[in-house]
């Protein structure tokens, strides 16, 4: 199981290039300006930042409670982590999308369902990715 800190360095960087990919995209959408665009970003980020970390923290936990092997991780395995967090995440993004961008709830739906299918498949290359270039720790915790 990776350390705190591990997390940490993880979720910094996940957010990190994905507020690269998706504040440009949401000004070209919205037709807003970069820096009201980054600041949503940025706020969907913070947001984004303390759910991961509880939600991996969780996961792990679950897994280590049904017994099942922390790494190597599945691609079902993957794909199931992705989309749920997705689903968690986007209770709290669709009000901050309302609110920030004075959108209807169909207009900011239609950017949290779009957001919630791009980022599991940018997840899934981005924590592929990550686990080869910084590879978890094999001890499993009792």
């Amino acid at each position: 199981m990776r350390s705190f800190r591990g997390r940490v360095m993880h979720t910094l960087l996940f957010e990190l290039v994905l507020l690269g990919i998706c504040t440009p995209v949401i000004a070209l959408v919205f037709n807003r300006s970069f820096s009201h665009t980054g600041m949503l970003s940025i706020g969907m980020s913070a947001t984004a930042m303390v759910c991961n970390g509880l939600y991996n923290y969780g996961f792990d936990r679950a897994l280590i409670y049904l017994k099942h092997p922390l790494y190597p991780r599945s691609f079902r395995l993957r794909c199931f982590h992705s989309v749920l967090f997705e689903i968690l995440l986007m209770v709290f993004t669709l009000p901050m999308i309302m609110l920030w961008m004075e959108v209807s709830f169909i207009h900011a739906l239609t950017l949290d369902i779009s957001f919630a299918v791009f980022v599991p498949v940018y997840a899934l290359g981005f924590n592929w990715i990550y686990d080869l270039m910084i590879p978890a720790p094999c001890v499993q915790e009792q």
